[in-house]
């Protein structure tokens, strides 16, 4: 007995039907393992750890300083051991400054940092990719820093703080700092200053956190230092 066209064409779809189903099931289970083993791609990669700055180590300031420094305009390397404030008495403490002690190959020096004076200060602190060679415990002579041109910090992005609110902000930056980086100027072999704004390269800033990639710039201007 001859089927009828429709009938064929009905025989045909069952099995068309029945052979896609079964081939869905099966490829199901494949693509469901796929999507599985890379749906997070969080996985492959690789976790980004910042270096241990360490705990800090704080001793009482001296007045027995090192003799490493030149006078030229460098970055000192080392580990912060004492900060001391304008109103103490002793260890080059002044009313203008905030002198920081810095311990760099067994011997201490002293970092006096604009805090006062006449025409007040303007400061800025912020998290930016380090500039120059990496952290190493020493003095650096002719290291540069410019604000505009390696940072792309301008006048604008400072604040004037009077002296209390600056020592104090300062304070809570370097409470916990172990490693320090100090663009300065020697006044001597056993410091250094012009923690701030000069240009030509010649800038001053305090980098809190500098084994990181991205360390703590403490940044100093005064008003009259548009650029």
């Amino acid at each position: 007995m001859l089927l009828s066209r429709q009938s064929i064409v009905l025989t045909l779809l069952l099995f068309t039907v029945a052979g896609c189903s079964t081939a869905g099931s099966s490829g199901t289970t494949a693509i469901t393992s796929v999507d599985t083993s890379t749906s997070d791609d969080s996985a492959h990669l690789a976790e980004v750890v910042e270096p241990d700055d360490g705990p800090p180590t704080r001793q009482a300031c001296t007045s027995k300083l090192g003799s490493a420094l030149t006078s030229a305009h460098g970055r000192l390397d080392g580990f912060l051991v004492a900060i001391v404030p304008p109103t103490y008495k002793g260890c080059n403490a002044d009313t203008d400054h905030l002198h920081l002690q810095v311990q760099n190959h067994g011997a201490v020096y002293d970092i006096a940092v604009n805090v006062g004076g006449g025409s007040g200060v303007l400061y800025e602190a912020r998290d930016l990719p380090a500039v120059g060679t990496a952290w190493s415990e020493g003095w650096h002579p002719n290291a540069q820093l410019d604000y505009p041109a390696m940072l792309a910090q301008h006048f604008g992005d400072f604040a004037p703080l009077d002296k209390t609110k600056l020592v104090a902000a300062l304070q809570v930056e370097l409470k916990d700092a172990n490693h320090i980086s100090i663009f300065a100027t020697g006044y001597g072999h056993d410091g250094a200053h012009l923690v701030h704004r000069n240009g030509y390269g010649y800038d001053g800033a305090i980098l809190v956190r500098p084994l990181s990639g991205t360390p703590r710039y403490l940044l100093f201007c005064f008003p009259d230092q548009v650029f």
